[in-house]
């Protein structure tokens, strides 16, 4: 399967796409602030009946706090084309997306967002299994985020690099990402991969809608691609 991840292009993805790594973000540095939430006054048993969280069961619900603290995460989405996604995580579509091909396997591991309009709730007991827990609520946003078509890979630490998920196949460039910055990350990329894909938005004509168009040749970047907000 493949994944998308949007950058802005700086000192620092720079340094990932030269080194291949990802870095694992925190998410309460997100633009999201409702991230890790969850809804803890009641416990929710499977029958939807709810009773006061009992003493335990707020220690438990602390703890539980403490620990997914710690957590980072590395975003993705299932869709390249989303023209906010562009105007959000791609620096206003002067940055990249980074084209992943994940195996089978490792999706196991990345995890789609479910979208919702209540905080999630889980039911912390003795026996509870934390991870899963954690599995859910780190995946858990509104539905205003829906677009996003979002998948997390959740780790047990942030602000920290780790390997790419899968092979880097494509790196897709922004309607209006500079022409110097193409070329200087598309030879950092041909050095890695020479079989890597290069490619680069585009505005239609006619429709509020933007298209890919790729090169053949690494070697050889269209002039046309110094035009910002080319269209085709």
């Amino acid at each position: 399967m493949k994944l998308f991840r949007f950058q802005a292009i700086n000192k620092l993805t720079l340094q990932n796409l030269n080194n291949q790594k990802n870095w694992i973000a925190d998410p309460y540095e997100f633009n999201d602030p409702f991230e890790f939430s969850l809804y803890d006054k009641l416990f929710i048993d499977d029958y939807g009946d709810s009773r006061p969280l009992t003493q335990i069961e707020t220690i438990n619900i602390n703890k539980f706090r403490e620990e997914i603290n710690d957590y980072g995460v590395v975003c993705y989405s299932s869709d390249y084309t989303n023209k906010l996604l562009w105007s959000h995580y791609g620096d206003q579509h002067k940055g990249m997306c980074l084209v992943f091909e994940i195996s089978k396997e490792k999706m196991e591991v990345i995890y789609k967002v479910n979208y919702q309009q209540r905080l999630p709730e889980i039911n912390i007991t003795d026996d509870s299994d934390t991870f899963d827990d954690i599995v859910k609520i780190v995946t858990t946003k509104s539905t205003e985020w829906k677009y996003e078509n979002e998948y997390r890979e959740v780790f047990l630490s942030k602000n920290m690099l780790d390997d790419y998920p899968g092979e880097l196949v494509e790196i897709v460039f922004g309607c209006r990402t500079p022409f110097e910055d193409i070329k200087m990350l598309t030879d950092i990329a041909v050095s890695k991969n020479k079989e890597i894909l290069i490619s680069k938005m585009v505005i239609s004509n006619s429709e509020y809608n933007l298209g890919n168009m790729r090169i053949g040749d690494n070697t050889k970047i269209p002039e046309v691609w110094k035009e910002n907000n080319f269209k085709f």
